[in-house]
């Protein structure tokens, strides 16, 4: 007999306002403290609609756009992705894939999952574990094995003559691309 943690539903963040979101809103969206805010608005270079010092206001297209990468078209989009962003601990009672195994494997550029956000500023040579976020939705879909939804826009690659570089941070991998790359 397996043991599978209960998971209670997520519920989405209720918008006041049609298509803003104010900081509030935005702090319950990233699951991130009211001080945490400024440091995310400049990060995002996210543009104040209106309000005072303790209540401005987003463009909810602008903050899915510059936090997830993703423009919603529509309103069933948008309230797929007022779904709070999820912290590593909901992933893994989801996924059953512990904690640190996803940090590692984030950190190892091993990571089977969607893609995590960032949303507080990494700094150089250290690693943003406490500021990463997933998607609920691309999670449920990786689940259920479907297709993963709101993929960020990527722009396309140049195409290159030369091997790419070694994409897992493996030692051997590294010295068998170096090696080919030195052969004619």
């Amino acid at each position: 007999m397996s043991f599978v943690a209960y998971t209670p539903p997520l519920d989405p963040i209720e918008l006041r306002f049609p298509i803003v979101m104010t900081t509030a809103e935005l702090a319950a969206w990233c699951q991130v403290g009211k001080n945490a805010i400024p440091h995310i608005i400049t990060h995002f270079r996210l543009k104040e609609l209106s309000g005072a010092a303790k209540n401005h206001r987003f463009s909810v297209h602008e903050v899915m756009r510059k936090i997830i990468g993703v423009t919603p078209f529509g309103d069933a989009e948008i309230e797929g992705l007022l779904y709070p962003l999820q912290k590593a601990t909901w992933v893994s009672e989801r996924t059953g894939l512990g904690v640190s195994s996803i940090n590692a494997a984030i950190c190892e550029n091993r990571l089977l999952l969607p893609a995590p956000i960032e949303v507080t500023r990494t700094h150089p040579g250290r690693n943003a574990a406490r500021g990463r976020r997933w998607i609920p939705a691309q999670i449920e879909a990786y689940i259920r094995c479907d297709p993963i939804p709101f993929q960020a826009e990527q722009t396309p690659r140049p195409a290159s003559k030369s091997r790419s570089k070694p994409t897992f941070g493996n030692a051997f991998e590294a010295i068998c691309s170096d090696n080919a790359e030195a052969s004619p």
